[in-house]
């Protein structure tokens, strides 16, 4: 089983097909396989580099298992959280089952043997993909890990070729950070996408790319 790799160290030189999107300068790319294929079949390709230097000290971003025992850990976590802000008619965190369709592509953000945070993003159709399961550890946040796992997934969507990312979170003061994070990164409020219902315990952003 080979994982696709990003290391997140100040000045690292990465071979990769896209980039954590934190003051990066492409030098040459190649994008990473659409979903639908293998999610663990996107090994580094010879040839492709990247050079940045990031605001994350440590660590690492790779295409990853969500059934690993330390994985579904934090994977837990993230659904007990979700549900004690949001009413289970209105949560939408998707668990391990769900993060196996061959539509979503799943990173983990690791240091060591510590998985520090959690990511995925969903293909909607030729054009348009859904960022799921965002969620950085408690005890890591601060430093980046969210960000990095964002910029990213963003890359990824670029290299894809999809004009429109979107996302649904909550609205609770729980979730103030995630939605300033999204905010940052330039996504706007936006309606209801991919079916879900208009409710007060959810909103809903868009990026175009």
């Amino acid at each position: 089983m080979s994982f696709l790799v990003v290391r997140l160290a100040v000045t690292h030189r990465i071979r990769d097909g896209a980039r954590p999107g934190l003051a990066a300068r492409r030098t040459l790319t190649k994008p990473l396989p659409r979903a639908g294929r293998p999610r663990h079949d996107s090994p580094a390709q010879p040839g492709s580099w990247l050079s940045y230097t990031a605001a994350v000290t440590g660590g690492e971003i790779m295409v990853d298992d969500p059934r690993k025992p330390e994985v579904r850990g934090l994977l837990e976590r993230h659904l007990v959280f979700c549900l004690s802000e949001t009413p289970p008619e209105h949560s939408f965190a998707l668990d391990v089952d769900g993060l196996l369709d061959p539509k979503v592509t799943f990173v983990s953000f690791r240091d060591g043997d510590a998985v520090l945070g959690v990511a995925a993003i969903k293909e909607l159709d030729a054009a348009h993909a859904e960022l799921k399961s965002m969620h950085t550890a408690a005890e890591a946040r601060g430093r980046g890990v969210g960000r990095a796992l964002l910029g990213y997934l963003l890359d990824t969507a670029r290299a894809r070729g999809y004009r429109r990312v979107s996302l649904e979170t909550g609205t609770t003061p729980g979730f103030a950070a995630a939605r300033a994070l999204y905010e940052s990164a330039g996504f706007t409020p936006a309606g209801p996408f991919g079916g879900y219902p208009r409710t007060g315990d959810n909103t809903f952003y868009s990026l175009a790319l």
